[in-house]
């Protein structure tokens, strides 16, 4: 569940700035693809927060699974990874990827993981922020 930050000023409970760190590699060995894959793909995303100007996601995709080609119209995505090695492809190039690259995407830009030759751990960063509830996402090919 994505946590909002600032929090509502209403909560009886003071909020805990700590709260804003994630271990991503104790948090990826909690995610587990589920038997039905997303979109025919091997991947679960978790989104973390989400603030007024940015958004915040860890995603893992299995080997041999990967993401279809898209855009963002209005966001640009930052995206870290963290563990493993794949396929990206950026506008009409396609490069391997593996632990600590790091990708940006500026919003009109053709991407997507491709294909993971190992269990891929990756951050993404969004700005401004990503409304699960108005997809931003511009499907290609």
């Amino acid at each position: 569940m994505t946590k909002v930050y600032p929090p509502d000023r209403s909560e009886a409970v003071a909020f805990d700035p700590t709260a804003l760190i994630a271990n991503a590699a104790a948090l990826a060995e909690t995610l587990r693809v589920p038997e039905t894959f997303h979109s025919g793909k091997r991947l679960i995303v978790e989104h973390l927060w989400r603030t007024p100007h940015s958004s915040t996601a860890i995603a893992v995709i299995e080997p041999g699974g990967g993401l279809r080609p898209h855009f963002h119209q209005r966001h640009d995505e930052i995206i870290i990874f963290l563990d493993g090695e794949g396929h990206f492809r950026i506008g009409d190039e396609v490069r391997s990827v593996k632990a600590r690259d790091v990708v940006v995407v500026p919003a009109g830009v053709v991407h997507t993981t491709l294909y993971a030759e190992t269990r891929i751990v990756l951050a993404a960063v969004f700005s401004p922020g990503f409304d699960l509830d108005v997809e931003d996402r511009v499907y290609v090919d």
